[in-house]
């Protein structure tokens, strides 16, 4: 990234993917590589769909033929050194696709109608229709969660205290490819990468980096691991670590019986426990 008037509010996550927690779409049946922006001969396609070189069994969404001819294809080789199209999958009626690259129709989704076979138009939005889906746009068809060690910003890089889970775009960028000779494992200096001008930290060779403006919405998730009784009830009822919103405030106990608990600085009124954190004296 270069350097703009807009850098300094830029934040940039440092950290890796997480391999075993994926984000699945649930109401999108089928995934294709790119899409047809025109119409096209399906028996001898150019090498390059939307801004997208293809290749042998990627799958395309012709979407501007006939409507008979529309659907899902299978890249193959043509005669010579020529690819061509093959239909592999009939869409079914409200059925969704997504296509994940594209300079034009990548990222989007596309529904198939009902009143014409194998004719399909483009679903505005990946959900809601609201105007106000900050945070829904940011689940896009690239969206994956990262373990972010640190982060850069204003100029100065920040070790998280423990990792934390972020929702990330992509594979992010490599924080030390580009280091030359063999200083792969020191932090770069490049403040392209870093967004800082000098450091004295090192990054480990795996760790990718995705930059973000601070006004951007995001996820984040922080795991706790550990017996029920650390990472639930000390957390609710004291004694556990300190976590946001973790007070039980107007939590409603019915038919509860309390022996032997200790309750501090709790007001146990009408059965109700309000702000009830646990510290320091009993009822």
């Amino acid at each position: 990234m270069a350097e703009s008037l807009l850098s300094f509010s830029e934040v940039l996550l440092f950290g890796r993917l997480l391999k075993d927690l994926q984000i699945v779409r649930s109401d999108i049946k089928k995934t294709v590589r790119v899409a047809t922006v025109e119409k096209m001969n399906v028996n001898n396609v150019d090498p390059e769909i939307d801004g997208v070189e293809i290749a042998v069994d990627d799958l395309v969404l012709v979407r501007r033929n006939n409507a008979n001819d529309n659907g899902i294809y299978k890249v193959t080789a043509g005669n010579g050194n020529t690819l061509k199209l093959v239909s592999e999958l009939k869409v079914a009626v409200d059925d969704r696709i997504a296509v994940l690259e594209g300079l034009e129709l990548g990222d989007t989704v596309w529904t198939q109608i009902k009143d014409i076979p194998k004719q399909i138009y483009k679903q505005e939005g990946l959900r809601g229709r609201g105007r106000n889906n900050l945070l829904d746009a940011q689940l896009s068809l690239h969206a994956k969660f990262a373990r972010i060690y640190g982060f850069a910003y204003e100029g100065t890089y920040f070790e998280l205290p423990e990792p934390t889970l972020f929702l990330v775009h992509g594979e992010g960028k490599s924080a030390t490819d580009d280091m030359p000779g063999n200083q792969g494992a020191r932090a770069p200096l490049s403040p392209s990468v870093t967004g800082v001008a000098s450091a004295e930290y090192q990054i480990a060779n795996d760790i990718r980096v995705w930059d973000y403006d601070k006004a951007d919405y995001s996820i984040r998730m922080d795991v706790m691991t550990g017996m029920l009784e650390q990472v639930l009830l000390d957390v609710y009822f004291g004694g556990g670590p300190d976590v946001s919103g973790a007070k039980v405030s107007g939590a409603k106990v019915s038919g509860a019986k309390v022996s032997g608990a200790k309750v501090s600085g709790a007001k146990v009124s009408g059965a109700k426990v309000s702000g009830a954190k646990a510290r320091g004296s009993g009822d």
